[in-house]
C-alpha cells in the first residue's frame, strides 16, 4: 500500500511542478472574446486591420432615446468619467477646421462649389443665399480667411458627407428614422477586458443603466461593444464547464461504483481523469499565450475519452486468469486506441482558428498523460479491483443480444445502407459555414450591435481597403476609383480621406479652376459684397505631412498612414450593389473588399471541404490499418461499418439542425477515432463479458459527456456534441458486428 501511494504521489507531484513551471515561464491569460477566436487575413490586409481597428476593437457604445434623454446622458456621462471612462469622439470645432484648412482654401473645393462656378449668375445667388442664412457657423468661421467662400463650402460639404454625427450642447446626435438619438462613444483599457474584469464592469455599467430606466420613465438606452460580448461569453462558458464538468464527473463516478464496487475504483478513474487534464493543461499553457475560454469546454470531451483508458484497464486487471499487470491483447489494444484517437485529434492543429488548435494540443497532450497513467500506475492496484456480479450479468445479456445480431450482420448492413441511400435521396445535407456559429451571445445583445452599426452608417456599407507607394498615388487611385463609382451610381455614399485630403494633382487643377473663375468675374460679387480684394490663388498645397501636424491629426490617421514602403487607407461605401463594386474592385491592382465575416465564412468553407477530404482519408488509413493488423476481410467489414456511422450520424444532425457545420464534421473525425478504438478492442478481445462491459461503460460515459455538450446554447458547442452523442450510439450497436475470427484463427 506504502507502494502505491507514493507512486500516485509522486506522479502528481511531477505534473503539477511541470504545469506550475509552464504556467510561470509563459504567464497565460485567458479570454471569452469570440473575435480573438477568428483567423487573420492574409498578411496586406492583416496590418491594415491592426492599423486602423485595432484601436476600435475595445469600443462600447451607448444611445438613449425618448423622454429625459438629455438628464439620463448628463447623468451616465458623470458616472463614466467618474469610473475613468473617458469618451473618444472629439471631432475638431468648425474654428479649428478652419485655421487648419485656410492657408491652402483655393486648392480644396468641394464637388458643389465647383458647380457654382460654371455660371456667373449661379455663383452669385449662391453667394448671396449663403451669407444670407443667419447663424450660419460655416460663413461665420471662414468668412473673415476667406471671403470667397469657398474654405465655408469645403468644410460644410465635407461634414455632410464624413460625418453623421452633430453636436448639440456638448452631446453627440444622430438623427435616424425620426428618432433622435444621444450617442456616447467610449474605449476601454485592454486591463479591462479580461474575463473576471470583463463581467465585472460590464455587470456594474448594465446595473446602471437599469437604475437610469428606473428614475427616467419612457426612456430607451442601449448598449453594444466587445467588453458586453465577452462579458456575456465568459459567464456562459464557466457555467457550462461547471455544469457539463461536474454532472459528468458526478455520472461516471456513478457509473464506476456500479462496476467495481470499491472506493479505490472509483478514485483510480478520477486519477486517470485528473492526469489527462493536468498533461493537457501543461501543453496548452506552454504553446498557447492566450487561451479562450471555450477551448475549455470543448475540452471537457477529454474526460469521455480519457476515462476509457481506465475502464478498459481496470476491467482487464480484475481478470484472474493471468498473474500480473494487463493482457497481450489489452496493451495492443490501449497502444492502438491513443494511437488512433490521437491521430484524430491532430486534424484539429492545422485549423484555421485558434479554438481548434487549442482543443486539439489539450486533448493529445492530455490522452498521453492518461495513458501512462493507466499503463505505469494502474497495474500497482490490480490486487484491490474486482468486478461486481451485476454488472458481469448485464454484459452476459448484452453478448446475447450482440450475438443473435451478428448472426443476422449481412441483411442488417445491407438495409441500412439501402435506408441510409434513401434518406440521403429524399433529403440530402446541406452546410452552413457562417461564422456567427461561433457566437454564443445573447439575441438581445445581437440586436443592440444592429442598431448600433445603422447610427454609425455601417450596418449596409462595405469597407474597402487601398495600398500604393506613397501618398500620392494613394489619393490620386482613391479619386479614380471613386470617381468611377459616381458613374455607375452618383448617389452612392462614403467617408473617404480624399474629402479632406484632395491629392496633389486635385489641388492644382482646383487652383486652375479658381483662377480662371476669378479672371472671369465670377467672383466679383465677393469683392463687392465685403469690400475686400481675393487672395492670390498662389497659396501652397495641402500635404498629408501638414495634415498630420494639425488638429486633424486622430482622424487623418484613423483613415490614413503612410509608412517607408506603402500607403494604406480605407473607406466604406454603401449605395452600390456588392456585384458592382466586387467588379470594380477587382479590377484594380491594391484594392481590396473588406469583409471580416465573408473572409472567415469562407476560410471555414475551406476547412470543412478539408475535412471532408480527411474523413475520406481516414477511412483509407482505417482500412490499412485493419488489413495489416487483422486480414482484408475483417477491414472491408469494419471499414463499412464505419461508413454506416458517419453516414447517418450526418444524416442525423442534419435533420435536426436543418444543416451541417465545420463542427459536425470534425464531430465525425473524433467518431471515427473513438469507432476504431472499439473496432479494435471487438477484434481482439472478442465478445467477452468483460471487454463488452469495458467497452460499455467507454460509450455509456462518452454519450453522457456529449450529451451534455448537446444542451450547451453555444451553436459550435451543441453541433459538435450532438455529432459525437449520435456518432456513438451508432457505434456501439453496430461495432459487436465486425466480430470476425481471423482467418489463420480458423
Amino acid at each position: 500500500m506504502t507502494k502505491r501511494i507514493t507512486v500516485i504521489v509522486g506522479w502528481f507531484s511531477s505534473l503539477i511542478l511541470l504545469f506550475a513551471a509552464a504556467f510561470w515561464l509563459s504567464k497565460p491569460t485567458f479570454s471569452a472574446d469570440m473575435f480573438s477566436l477568428l483567423p487573420k487575413s492574409h498578411s496586406q490586409i492583416a496590418h491594415a486591420e491592426d492599423v486602423f481597428f485595432q484601436q476600435n476593437a475595445n469600443r462600447i457604445m451607448f444611445s438613449f432615446a425618448g423622454n429625459n434623454k438629455n438628464k439620463a446622458f448628463d447623468d451616465f456621462q458623470k458616472w463614466l468619467d467618474d469610473n475613468a471612462i473617458k469618451s473618444t469622439f472629439n471631432f475638431p470645432s468648425v474654428n479649428d477646421l478652419a485655421q487648419t484648412f485656410s492657408p491652402f482654401k483655393h486648392a480644396l473645393l468641394s464637388d458643389t462649389y465647383k458647380q457654382t462656378l460654371s455660371k456667373k449668375t449661379t455663383f452669385e445667388h449662391y453667394y448671396l443665399e449663403q451669407l444670407n442664412q443667419l447663424g450660419n457657423p460655416f460663413v461665420s468661421a471662414t468668412l473673415s480667411k476667406d471671403t470667397s467662400l469657398s474654405l465655408a463650402a469645403f468644410i460644410e460639404d465635407n461634414l455632410k458627407q464624413s460625418q453623421l454625427f452633430t453636436l448639440e450642447q456638448g452631446r453627440l446626435t444622430r438623427h435616424l428614422n425620426g428618432v433622435e438619438y444621444r450617442v456616447i462613444l467610449s474605449n476601454l483599457a485592454p486591463e479591462n477586458l479580461g474575463v473576471n474584469k470583463s463581467i465585472d464592469l460590464a455587470g456594474s455599467i448594465i446595473k446602471q443603466i437599469n437604475l437610469l430606466n428606473e428614475t427616467y420613465p419612457d426612456l430607451s438606452i442601449t448598449y453594444s461593444g466587445v467588453l458586453f460580448h465577452t462579458a456575456e461569453n465568459a459567464k456562459q462558458a464557466k457555467y457550462e464547464m461547471s455544469l457539463f464538468g461536474g454532472i459528468s464527473l458526478l455520472a461516471l463516478i456513478a457509473m464506476v461504483f456500479w462496476v467495481f464496487r470499491r472506493l479505490n475504483s472509483i478514485l483510480l478513474a478520477s486519477f486517470t481523469v485528473l492526469s489527462a487534464l493536468i498533461g493537457g493543461a501543461i501543453a496548452m499553457v506552454l504553446l498557447f499565450n492566450t487561451i479562450h475560454l471555450l477551448t475549455l469546454v470543448f475540452a471537457v470531451t477529454l474526460i469521455g475519452i480519457a476515462i476509457d483508458y481506465a475502464f478498459h484497464g481496470m476491467t482487464d486487471l480484475a481478470k484472474k486468469e493471468h498473474e500480473k499487470g494487463y493482457s497481450k491483447g489489452t496493451q495492443s489494444a490501449l497502444l492502438l486506441s491513443l494511437i488512433t484517437t490521437t491521430l484524430g485529434y491532430c486534424c484539429l492543429l492545422g485549423a484555421p482558428l485558434t479554438l481548434l488548435s487549442q482543443v486539439g494540443v489539450f486533448v493529445i497532450a492530455g490522452l498521453v498523460s492518461a495513458w501512462l497513467f493507466t499503463v505505469l500506475v494502474l497495474p500497482l492496484w490490480q490486487s484491490t479491483l474486482t468486478l461486481s456480479p451485476s454488472s458481469l450479468l448485464m454484459s452476459q445479456k448484452l453478448i446475447k443480444v450482440f450475438l443473435y445480431c451478428n448472426s443476422l450482420k449481412k441483411p442488417i448492413l445491407i438495409t441500412l445502407l439501402a435506408l441510409i441511400s434513401a434518406l440521403f435521396l429524399i433529403k440530402p445535407i446541406s452546410f452552413n459555414d457562417d461564422v456567427k456559429l461561433l457566437n454564443a451571445s445573447s439575441e438581445h445583445l445581437m440586436l443592440n450591435e444592429k442598431k448600433h452599426l445603422l447610427l454609425l452608417g455601417q450596418w449596409d456599407s462595405e469597407i474597402v481597403f487601398m495600398f500604393a507607394d506613397s501618398d500620392e498615388a494613394l489619393l490620386q487611385k482613391q479619386e479614380q476609383f471613386l470617381k468611377r463609382l459616381t458613374q455607375l451610381n452618383p448617389n452612392f455614399k462614403h467617408n473617404s480621406i480624399s474629402h479632406w485630403l484632395p491629392s496633389l494633382q486635385k489641388q492644382r487643377h482646383n487652383q486652375v479652376l479658381f483662377e480662371q473663375a476669378k479672371n472671369e468675374g465670377t467672383l466679383d460679387i465677393a469683392e463687392r459684397v465685403t469690400g475686400q480684394a481675393l487672395a492670390s490663388t498662389k497659396a501652397p498645397l495641402l500635404t498629408y505631412e501638414t495634415l498630420a501636424t494639425s488638429t486633424f491629426k486622430r482622424l487623418l490617421l484613423s483613415q490614413m498612414i503612410v509608412e517607408p514602403s506603402q500607403s494604406i487607407t480605407w473607406m466604406s461605401i454603401s449605395g452600390i450593389s456588392s456585384d458592382q463594386l466586387i467588379n470594380e474592385v477587382e479590377k484594380n491592382n491594391g484594392i481590396y473588399l473588406y469583409n471580416k465575416p465573408k473572409q472567415i465564412s469562407t476560410l471555414l468553407s475551406d476547412y470543412r471541404e478539408y475535412l471532408l477530404l480527411s474523413l475520406v482519408l481516414a477511412g483509407f488509413i482505417s482500412w490499412l490499418l485493419f488489413s495489416w493488423r487483422f486480414t482484408i476481410k475483417i477491414a472491408l467489414l469494419q471499414v463499412t461499418i464505419l461508413s454506416i456511422v458517419v453516414l447517418s450520424m450526418l444524416w442525423v444532425c442534419n435533420a435536426i439542425q436543418g444543416s451541417l457545420s465545420l463542427f459536425n464534421l470534425l464531430g465525425a473525425l473524433l467518431v471515427i477515432a473513438l469507432a476504431i478504438d472499439y473496432l479494435v478492442f471487438y477484434q481482439i478481445n472478442k465478445l467477452e463479458p468483460k471487454n463488452v462491459l469495458a467497452i460499455s461503460l467507454s460509450a455509456a460515459s462518452s454519450m453522457w459527456v456529449f450529451g451534455m455538450l448537446s444542451a450547451s446554447d453555444t451553436p459550435a458547442i451543441f453541433s459538435f456534441g450532438l455529432s459525437v452523442m449520435v456518432g456513438i450510439l451508432a457505434i456501439y450497436f453496430l461495432s459487436p458486428l465486425s466480430v470476425l475470427k481471423p482467418q489463420k484463427e480458423q
